[in-house]
């Protein structure tokens, strides 16, 4: 049932349910906190991610669906993975774990194996004909978490409108370009949440959801101020285990200052969307062909959702759409001296090879294979064999670089892409949904020819419960190629899977496996990335952090540009404050409704005494200036600054600089936010204990 109670107005600002007890109310998870439960990935193995990519590239060939089927140009393409390079593909998927001491990459045995590429070719034809009944693919998927991407979903029509809606957006700012603070005048914001957020204590608020479309700003100058309804500390419902440290999420992963304001979307009989409040930014009057191409965007990206999105505390407990769990079963042995868990010993690897052997190899090693010594720190050379010392230096340097035999996945058996029991359209088609809406384009100058590599975060804080993104990249001219990568957190409790296998301090084969270090990496599985094309949208969860890579000009002496739109789904299961609730901020909008604009403007039957006041409260630069020229007021001082305590302007309205003042402290506190997020994705870290 969804919770039409608002956060910070009815209930508590930091509301979140987390519970697996019966009757919980059910949510889709969030990643922001290693606390936020139900967003964790399994640990899987190089070789699964390694695939993953692959598989992801594959994908991006043209009439890749129906080259899989040809044995000819599959033979080409094993051909091409056998012999490329690996370096570029274990960098990526190591990236931030510790390869030099616990986890390099293998010298000799490949990470994708003929029977890994055998295995990707048999789940790309499975996925192959779910591509043909609906133009989706599961890009980057495992264990129940997909990364979604089509680029058939949107068609040529609907293109065609989004750019000549990005096209009539820019013609406006054409004077005065909305560049986004600290993108180095590089993103120009046509739409964003960002500008006249919801304020506690400033913006005007109505209980009643009745703020609408084309009439919303007949609702400016009613409702009130509120200040946010929250405890000091707030601690989730958890059954014991679920996660690490505790069950409380920090308090300051929600703002009591700021939120982003979704639109209000209701279903329709025939199962499309349509949008019941205004868009934040999007002018409601001005642009109803706008409206109605997102609209149809909204409605191209709920299929996408529907993979991507796992719901908790379902009573039915539904299957999840793709790969459910893990392509291959966790290792049955893990004994670092267990020499078939290694490649053949080979002395001519090891000749002109130096190594740092530890403190104590040595000295293990010729107590454990000959008994001849006690174990010493360092052992006297003088007293020992030369033969046997000679033979331990051997063998210990061996360890060093030999590979592990990686274990090769389980026998295909297909996924089920259709497991999902109902869409979300059906799901929530009472309630409707919630969305945020984003508009922007990056432009590439050659004096700005690069646009610098992004941070790993997720979407927005607490407040705005997103759930999943739907991503559209509407146009790319005279740009390199642009990705986003993707990772999500472990959980510590899932060491204990592995530890079980492993003997005791003896997990070092299994950290060559899953490249990480099981002793102090941080709790972070990469999952890779996938291209942001032109005409391709990409939807994932907001489980996922993910992390735009750099990109600059083709052609360094002319302009290039990539625009996208992101549409931010809310969590349908909580309503929060909309603009259904949030009469329009913009003055400018309201100005313009009242007073009209330019050589239009009808200001004939305001008196002096008002026009003055409008302008002290800021409304003359929305004025024609001749109409404010020489304006004299007719009443005495007392009577103009008894007017001047009540205000002549509607309330809640905010200047444009006003709003970027709210812009900047909204980054501010989104910035320390990020930071600490971020900080506490690391901090949690692998520590396999002896045992």
């Amino acid at each position: 049932m969804v919770n039409l109670q608002l956060p910070g107005v009815d209930i508590d600002l930091r509301h979140y349910p987390q519970s697996y007890r019966k009757g919980a109310e059910q949510m889709y998870p969030i990643g922001a906190h290693h606390n936020c439960w139900g967003s964790n990935s399994a640990v899987l193995p190089i070789r699964e991610v390694a695939m993953m990519m692959i598989m992801t590239q594959l994908t991006d060939k043209p009439n890749w669906h129906e080259k899989v089927f040809n044995d000819e140009i599959v033979a080409k393409w094993r051909k091409e993975a056998m012999e490329q390079s690996e370096d570029d593909l274990y960098s990526q998927i190591t990236e931030g774990k510790d390869t030099k001491r616990s986890c390099p990459k293998p010298a000799r045995t490949r990470i994708v194996s003929e029977k890994a590429f055998g295995y990707c070719i048999a789940e790309l034809r499975d996925k192959a004909a779910f591509f043909k009944k609906t133009g989706l693919i599961h890009a980057l998927d495992s264990d129940g978490n997909t990364i979604v991407k089509s680029d058939v979903q949107v068609g040529a029509d609907l293109q065609e409108r989004l750019r000549l809606a990005f096209e009539k957006l820019q013609a406006e700012q054409a004077s005065d370009i909305d560049w986004h603070p600290r993108s180095g005048d590089r993103v120009q914001d046509l739409v964003h949440p960002s500008m006249y957020p919801f304020v506690y204590e400033r913006s005007s608020f109505l209980h009643e959801p009745t703020v609408g479309v084309t009439n919303a700003l007949d609702s400016v100058g009613k409702g009130e101020t509120i200040t946010a309804m929250q405890t000091k500390t707030v601690r989730t419902q958890f059954d014991f285990g679920l996660t690490v440290g505790g069950s409380s999420i920090p308090d300051d992963f929600w703002s009591d200052k700021y939120q982003w304001l979704p639109a209000d979307l209701a279903f329709q009989d025939d199962g499309k969307v349509k949008f019941t409040s205004y868009v934040n930014n999007l002018h409601p009057n001005k642009h109803p062909e706008i409206y109605q191409t997102i609209e149809g965007l909204v409605d191209l990206a709920i299929p996408l959702w529907d993979q991507c999105l796992r719901e908790l505390n379902r009573q039915d407990d539904p299957q999840r759409p793709g790969v459910a769990a893990s392509r291959f079963k966790l290792p049955e042995k893990s004994n670092n001296e267990d020499d078939d868990l290694w490649e053949p010993f080979d002395p001519k690897l090891v000749e002109n090879v130096e190594v740092k052997l530890g403190r104590y190899a040595i000295s293990n090693y010729i107590q454990n294979h000959d008994g001849v010594l006690e174990q010493r720190p360092y052992p006297e050379e003088n007293i020992i064999d030369p033969v046997i010392l000679a033979q331990a230096k051997v063998h210990c340097t061996w360890e060093k670089i030999r590979d592990p035999i990686i274990p090769e996945p389980d026998e295909f058996a297909p996924a089920d892409y259709a497991a999902m029991t109902s869409s979300i359209r059906d799901r929530f088609k009472d309630s409707g949904l919630q969305i945020i809406v984003k508009m922007a384009t990056i432009e590439l100058t050659p004096t700005k020819n690069e646009f610098p590599q992004g941070g790993w975060h997720v979407e927005g804080q607490m407040n705005e419960r997103i759930c999943a993104t739907a991503l559209y990249y509407l146009d790319s001219d005279n740009v390199t190629p642009s990705h986003l990568s993707f990772r999500m957190r472990t959980t510590t409790y899932q060491e204990d899977d592995l530890q079980s296998v492993a003997e005791q301090d003896g997990y070092h084969y299994l950290e060559r496996v899953y490249g990480a270090s099981f002793s102090n990496d941080a709790c972070i599985q990469n999952y890779g990335s996938v291209e942001t094309r032109q005409g391709r949208m990409l939807a994932f969860p907001n489980t996922f952090q993910h992390r735009v890579s750099p990109f600059k000009l083709i052609d360094p002496t002319r302009p290039g540009h990539r625009r996208f739109i992101a549409l931010w789904l809310v969590d349908p299961n909580q309503r929060i404050i909309s603009t259904a609730n949030v009469p329009p901020q913009q003055q400018d909008w309201w100005t313009e409704a009242v007073f009209g604009s330019g050589k239009t403007a009808n200001l004939g039957q305001v008196p002096d005494e008002v026009l003055q006041l409008l302008a002290e409260e800021g409304v003359a630069k929305d004025l024609p200036k001749e109409k404010l020229e020489g304006l004299r007021s007719r009443l005495p001082n007392e009577v103009m600054d008894m007017v001047r305590k009540q205000g002549v302007k509607p309330a809640g309205l905010m200047t444009v600089e006003e709003a970027k003042e709210h812009r900047i402290k909204l980054m501010d506190i989104r910035s320390r936010f990020h930071d600490r997020s971020e900080a506490g994705w690391n901090a949690e870290t692998y520590s396999f204990c002896e045992h």
